[in-house]
């Protein structure tokens, strides 16, 4: 099959010319505001910082926001493991507040390699902790809670706006967490995983859905305020029977009241339905019928009953992504295109759509990092 690739009038890759080291973009959110903020990081560098960026949807350009080492008061060079990241944890409140938490990794300056569990307890070279801040973009006013979780990064955070508080979780030590919107009154629900998740989502009365490292089902359950681990786990590959290594890496919810899913180390498409007080998978088969993929990523609903993502050919991971989109109301799978701009091949890990069906990709593993835009016809 010819894969066409996609119309390059359509297309349009930013970079972020006052950041050119940063490598990756972990997290990516839709605001309420109908803006795009986005969370950059360096991890192949020691002494990086991350940084807080916003996407103005209207005058299609970039503004920077906030120099995250700045606003937790810990400079690159400190000799500590860095504040280098925001990982999967940008949330946009109704308010124009957006919270976020730092996320560790990234190696002191000048140092090659650093690891969180060799470096825990060093006086010198340990990763200080996780901050949880606050950017209010009416004001411009950035706010630090200061170190959250010691030694350890929170590589994922969740708003809920509704009960006033924040839902995450740790790395290195997995743990399930909530606090309130300062970091304060802070709960442990313990390990729930042997790495930290990499995708959450609520449900329509307030549910929180995540994965442990084997793709098992986890519901946390509001009223009972308690985790659920469930038996049921997506479709795995013959080789991988256990599942190990393989996340739930997105999930979104449909129009019809599904949340749908990816994971980690296949090509298959999934969905379940939250209403039922025990969820079942269901495996809607290859990402495309007629062409086989290594694994899927970028999945997002758009407003028009289409859940879009990206299927990734190769293990050249930047090479051979298909854009594709699954119709809920016939269960349809179409190919849009291939994801080459300019001859170059793109690495997206997360999407977000907004009201008028554009779509807003975070890629990683590049320098300078981008951000690619596609404005369907």
């Amino acid at each position: 099959m010819v894969i066409p690739i996609l119309n390059p009038r359509q297309w349009e890759s930013v970079v972020f010319p006052e950041h050119p080291q940063h490598d990756t973009i972990w997290t990516i959110t839709m605001g309420h505001d109908a803006q795009v903020y986005i969370g950059l990081c360096l991890e192949g560098r020691g002494g990086g910082v991350a940084q807080l960026y916003m996407y103005d949807t209207k005058a299609r350009r970039l503004q920077h926001l906030a120099d995250i080492g700045r606003v937790t008061g810990e400079p690159p060079d400190s000799g500590h493991a860095t504040q280098g990241k925001i990982h999967f944890s940008l949330c946009h409140a109704r308010d124009g507040k957006v919270y976020g938490a730092t996320h560790c990794t990234t190696p002191p300056i000048g140092v090659p390699i650093w690891s969180p569990f060799t470096m825990w307890g060093d006086p010198v070279m340990s990763f200080p902790g996780a901050h949880i801040f606050r950017y209010d973009t009416k004001s411009r006013e950035a706010v630090d809670f200061g170190v959250i979780t010691p030694h350890e990064g929170i590589p994922y955070l969740m708003l809920d706006e509704k009960r006033k508080c924040l839902y995450g979780a740790t790395y290195p030590k997995a743990h399930f967490f909530r606090t309130d919107l300062a970091g304060r009154d802070f709960k442990d629900y313990g390990r729930i995983s042997s790495m930290y998740p990499i995708a959450m989502i609520f449900d329509s009365t307030g549910n929180l859905y995540t994965s442990d490292v084997t793709s098992r089902l986890i519901k946390y359950d509001v009223k009972q305020d308690r985790l659920r681990f469930f038996d049921t786990r997506p479709y795995v590959e013959p080789w991988n029977q256990s599942g190990a290594c393989s996340w739930i890496t997105d999930m979104c919810q449909g129009p019809d009241g599904f949340i749908y899913g990816l994971t980690y180390s296949n090509d298959h498409l999934f969905r379940f339905d939250p209403r039922r007080d025990e969820p079942a998978i269901e495996d809607l088969g290859p990402g495309l019928d007629d062409i086989p993929a290594v694994f899927l990523r970028c999945m997002t609903a758009d407003h028009s009953g289409h859940i879009y993502y990206t299927v990734n050919q190769k293990r050249n991971q930047s090479d051979g992504n298909i854009l594709a989109r699954y119709h809920v109301a016939t269960g349809k799978k179409e190919v849009i295109g291939l994801m080459e701009l300019n001859g170059q091949g793109n690495f997206p890990w997360r999407v977000v759509c907004d009201p008028a069906g554009t779509l807003y990709f975070a890629c990683v593993q590049r320098i300078p990092v981008n951000i690619l835009i596609y404005r369907p016809e």
